[in-house]
């Protein structure tokens, strides 16, 4: 089996026209094992070319060319980044690879300094998958870090934003998330944690057990079982809370439902789901109850259900702003 790091110094030597023949031979072993081999390393080639200023400065790649050939075989397998030591190199594969997951609402950094992995999911929720074969489903406008020895010795994940985690099980290296202020342990299991800025962290626990405390306390832990919740509000110890939002996973189910919801908490889960702003000029209709469940729902489709629901006018005022009046 070929050493993602390895193949990936393989590519720059050859590109740079540096690769032995030796070497020659290892990479063409690789690229005839796997159709997706070759589109990556055809995918680098051409990206290239777009960074040949090297690390002083990246000129504005073509993403969209070099991302159509390149998705056909990728674009529904999780993105990984690969690690080059050589300086030039790295900054120039990097950049590379930097321009080809872009386009797929996926933007990798790495930090040379602790050789730090982080992925940020913009614009579109994204799933990935750990070294470890867990996976980590992001939501939008989130990131999850890890060290590039991940899964050599303890499993820490460093995550800013929303995700839910399956986590691989394995006892003798424990997951640990660290989110903001916060440390949720666990050997296997599955959970949401939320942890947006200047906002309480949120864990809710979907399968198995976790261990839920503050990231810089001593002392016990929250220790909390699958159905249950916990918060965690700035230098305060965690707290378990009753968690009964149905929505609390809709980002990652696809799914709303209401059951007599006033329609102000309509509007905020709509507004979370599909990433808008409501703005709504007569605040008479917001205690007006709700239900209704909808699987893949279109922001259409509700809006037009809710203006004739409420008997109210809905315009769309651009940019992702809704105007509800009467």
């Amino acid at each position: 089996m070929f050493n993602n790091d390895h193949i990936d110094t393989l590519i720059a030597r050859e590109i740079e026209g540096e690769i032995t023949a030796a070497e020659r031979v290892q990479l063409e072993d690789w690229l005839q094992q796997d159709v997706a081999n070759r589109q990556y390393y055809e995918a680098l080639k051409d990206t290239w070319d777009l960074t040949a200023d090297g690390y002083k400065t990246v000129p504005e790649p073509d993403v969209e060319a070099n991302w159509q050939r390149f998705s056909r075989t990728t674009m529904d397998v999780p993105a990984t980044l690969r690690i080059i030591t050589r300086r030039n190199s790295w900054w120039r594969l990097s950049a590379a690879a930097v321009t080809i997951v872009a386009a797929a609402g996926l933007t990798f950094f790495l930090l040379r300094g602790d050789g730090t992995v982080t992925l940020t999911a913009a614009a579109d929720k994204k799933e990935v998958i750990l070294p470890d074969g867990s996976k980590v489903f992001l939501n939008r406008h989130s990131q999850v870090s890890y060290n590039k020895d991940f899964a050599k010795g303890n499993r820490d994940v460093v995550l800013e934003g929303e995700a839910f985690f399956d986590v691989k099980p394995d006892a003798g290296q424990p997951f640990t998330v660290k989110a903001g202020a916060s440390s949720t342990k666990v050997l296997g299991t599955s959970f949401v944690i939320k942890a947006y800025d200047e906002k309480p962290i949120q864990l809710n626990v979907v399968t198995g057990k976790v261990a839920f405390s503050g990231k810089n306390k001593t002392g016990e832990a929250l220790v909390l079982t699958a159905g249950h919740s916990a918060i965690l509000q700035s230098d305060k110890a965690p707290q378990q809370i009753q968690n009964n939002d149905p929505n609390f996973m809709a980002w990652k189910e696809n799914r709303l439902s209401f059951n007599k919801v006033p329609l102000h908490k309509v509007l905020t889960a709509m507004e979370e789901y599909f990433n808008i702003r409501i703005v709504v000029n007569d605040s008479s209709i917001l205690n007006l109850d709700y239900t209704g469940t909808y699987d893949h729902p279109g922001l259409k489709e509700l809006l037009d259900v809710i203006s004739v629901a409420a008997e109210v006018k809905v315009t769309d005022e651009g940019n992702g702003v809704y105007r509800i009046s009467r």
